[in-house]
């Protein structure tokens, strides 16, 4: 298994991961709602949700329409059916999709910067497949980080202490932070060497979950080429978080895009 499988698998199996996502509910900004808004009013009722966590998305995205939710850990598996307990949740991993015939999707989402959190030959693996059960002008909706974004230099830290009345759970709450930071060296010791950096793309720590996960960041050729490899339409949407559409020039500010991939009409 690629090292960053295991280092992110790790992370998202820790009982804190599965009770932060299970606890998460609506848009995340407003990239992520014109990208859903954009791909949803094109028509289609049949809808496959990669990465669903704890179900946030279901929720956004399941009413009225044939809805399939998978995830590669079980436990966020678990806590999606629990929160949504009318809507289909499997445990698969994006990579084989083959319990899924040919076109069995309108459309396909992949939230949260999902797909960045995969091996780079199983990036590729996921969006073969994604296109395979897509139906002929079907979308896949996604998002990815941008390589060139500042903030990588800057090594962001996400840990944030809670103010609150309850000694108790105030204490708990300094106690989380105080190992977090602790976590945040170990892992910054021990996982740094296994960046990489290319020149269209790169491997790299994120700060998030105290620096507990390793993701791809892209550009826009590199995202361009590997569409088109997977046999998507050469022109897709690309989006701000802000829900404005991006051009050819990211700037460096840009921490993640979204995408919204149409496969073609006909071959």
């Amino acid at each position: 298994m690629h090292r960053m499988e295991t280092i992110n698998r790790k992370t998202w199996e820790n009982a804190w991961s599965i009770r932060e996502y299970s606890r998460s509910e609506g848009f995340l900004d407003e990239g992520e709602r014109a990208a859903f808004d954009h791909a949803t009013t094109q028509g289609g009722r049949r809808i496959l949700d990669i990465g669903i966590g704890g179900g946030r998305t279901a929720g956004l995205l399941a009413d009225g329409r044939d809805y399939t939710g998978i995830d590669y850990t079980a436990g966020m598996v678990e806590r999606a059916r629990a929160n949504h307990p009318t809507l289909r949740f499997e445990h698969m991993d994006a990579r084989d999709l083959s319990a899924f015939p040919d076109a069995s999707f309108d459309l396909v989402v992949f939230s949260f910067n999902g797909i960045d959190s995969v091996d780079p030959d199983g990036r590729v693996r996921v969006l073969e497949e994604v296109s395979r059960v897509l139906s002929p002008g079907g979308r896949f909706v996604f998002s990815t980080f941008h390589k060139d974004w500042q903030g990588f230099n800057a090594l962001p830290d996400y840990r944030r202490v809670e103010w609150t009345m309850d000694p108790l759970r105030l204490g708990f709450r300094l106690y989380r932070y105080v190992e977090g930071g602790i976590l945040k060296a170990i892992r910054l010791r021990k996982h740094r060497t296994l960046e990489v950096h290319a020149e269209d793309h790169a491997i790299l720590m994120h700060g998030a979950h105290d620096f507990g996960i390793m993701v791809h960041a892209t550009t826009r050729q590199h995202l361009l080429d590997q569409l088109g490899q997977a046999g998507f339409a050469g022109d897709p949407l690309l989006i701000d978080r802000d829900g404005l559409v991006l051009g050819h020039q990211w700037p460096s500010s840009l921490h993640f895009l979204y995408v919204v991939a149409q496969k073609p009409l006909q071959n």
